[in-house]
């Protein structure tokens, strides 16, 4: 118990020196903010741009790793906590991830308010709302994530830990959403079903409410989030310290990564003022848009890396999904619990189909239960939030025909 206790401590304090870590380099890139580039030669102005490019893949790759620890030990997962809600009535799960809202919605706020980050030009606010892609995109990647064991992080965290039957689903995730993005399902996602569209200018809250101040907006889902924590049952896990610990703690890295994207978007323009014309810069702005930390995309560059390597560069996005390995696996290691799991060979039929269904899902609703769901909502989207709506029910609708098929047979 004693060694347990020990290792559990030396994954904690790598975490908070990870945190530590990612502090030093937003702190690094906004200094960079400070300096005269009137004067410096392009090659000075080349080694800056290659200094803040190698603080974001470094950043996210702590910030990857540290989340890939915190699910490790705490099974974090939004697929477990909608099957909880349906086999065993509890939410603890899903009140830790409220927690993980509460912190990110509230960091990400007051960082957008100070001028930190411009969640303007983030892909959750300045998209077109596609209300068919959120609802379709959110409906199956949740019934997906119930059939591949393990939401779009925990897929991850399970491969890393040895798990071949989540080896699968990552695989079969990659795929479709690779497909979905480039390939030949492309045409199906830009050609159908983004055409249905509703004609906002932002998909901001209190852009969309301007009659409301966005205080009260913001107030106002903070305090739903506070009062379906504070309903827990009294049996309920939730009471302890630990389930709301790892909401706050992933929160945190939400916010944190978009502190780091944030400072990146917001110097660059002052260092190289010649070859970037500003934030609406059509020719970079996907490279150094605003982001937080998501899936979807990140695993389908991530494979492209891999395979296309002396042709792609590492961004912060690819280096998230490289951390979350690498995290896990290390916390797996530490505290003994990495072991080679192949299940039954039915297992992998289910765990192929709810890949597949996550992949497309999850591109085609911009993003998963990470990226719609923690680090959308975090910018007050009203497409995050109808995604992660969707998201939930089709979750739990999965759940329940799993276990209607179960009681059948």
């Amino acid at each position: 118990m004693a060694r347990e206790k020990v290792k559990e401590g030396v994954i904690i304090a790598l975490i908070a020196l990870g945190f530590i870590a990612v502090l030093y380099f937003i702190f690094k890139i906004k200094a960079y903010g400070n300096l005269d580039s009137s004067n410096m030669s392009d090659e000075q102005i080349a080694l800056i741009k290659t200094s803040i490019h190698q603080a974001l893949v470094w950043g996210g790759l702590i910030i990857g790793a540290i989340m890939g620890a915190i699910v490790q030990r705490s099974k974090f997962c939004i697929a477990a906590a909608c099957h909880a809600r349906i086999t065993i009535g509890d939410l603890f799960q899903t009140r830790s991830y409220a927690m993980a809202l509460f912190v990110a919605i509230l960091g990400t706020q007051i960082l957008y308010k100070m001028g930190e980050v411009d969640i303007q030009y983030s892909i959750y606010v300045s998209s077109p709302f596609t209300w068919l892609s959120y609802i379709v995109g959110g409906l199956v990647f949740g019934v997906g994530i119930v059939y591949a064991g393990g939401c779009a992080s925990r897929i991850l965290v399970r491969s890393a830990e040895g798990d071949l039957g989540a080896l699968a689903s990552v695989m079969a995730f990659i795929l479709t959403s690779g497909a979905t993005l480039w390939g030949i399902m492309a045409n199906i996602r830009v050609g159908f079903f983004n055409s249905f569209t509703v004609g906002l200018k932002s998909q901001y809250l209190p852009d969309i409410l301007p009659t409301i101040p966005w205080w009260l907006i913001l107030l106002a889902l903070e305090i739903i989030l506070v009062v379906f924590m504070l309903m827990a049952p009294k049996k309920s896990e939730w009471w302890g310290l630990a389930w709301p610990v790892t909401g706050a703690a992933i929160g945190l890295t939400i916010v944190l990564a978009w502190w780091l994207n944030g400072a990146a978007h917001k110097v660059l323009p002052l260092i190289d003022s010649f070859s970037f014309s500003g934030p609406a810069d059509p020719a970079l702005l996907q490279k150094w848009r605003p982001k937080s930390l998501t899936f979807a995309l990140a695993d389908a560059q991530s494979f492209r890396y891999i395979i296309l390597w002396t042709g792609e560069t590492i961004n912060f996005a690819i280096a998230t999904v490289f951390g979350v390995l690498a995290g896990s696996f290390l916390a797996a290691r530490i505290t003994g619990t990495f072991n080679w799991v192949a299940p039954p060979v039915q297992q992998y039929k289910f765990n192929i189909i709810g890949g597949l269904l996550m992949g497309f899902g999850a591109v085609l609703a911009l993003g998963c239960n990470i990226g719609q769901g923690l680090s959308g909502i975090s910018t007050m989207s009203l497409g995050s939030i109808t995604t992660m709506t969707c998201i939930a029910l089709g979750a739990m609708a999965g759940a329940k025909f799993m276990l209607w098929n179960i009681m059948r047979e």
